[in-house]
């Protein structure tokens, strides 16, 4: 099994590695990446993961990935 992984922001907790896989909603991933979900959807379409009909994720590594 992997170590767990420190994150390049401080402030954030170990994440082990499969955690940057999971799917978030909208509202999480504008929270962890710091960006508007417009904004998301505008200039990330290609993170973006449809959940359900209505419902709309992004992948946490993909949302650490943009405060860089």
């Amino acid at each position: 099994m992997s170590k767990p992984t420190k994150t390049n922001v401080p402030g954030l907790p170990k994440l082990a590695d499969i955690e940057f896989y999971r799917i978030v909603r909208l509202a999480e991933a504008s929270r962890l990446s710091g960006v508007s979900e417009d904004s998301l959807r505008r200039n990330h379409p290609d993170k973006i993961i449809r959940l359900g009909p209505r419902a709309v994720g992004m992948r946490v590594g993909h949302c650490l990935h943009l405060l860089e």
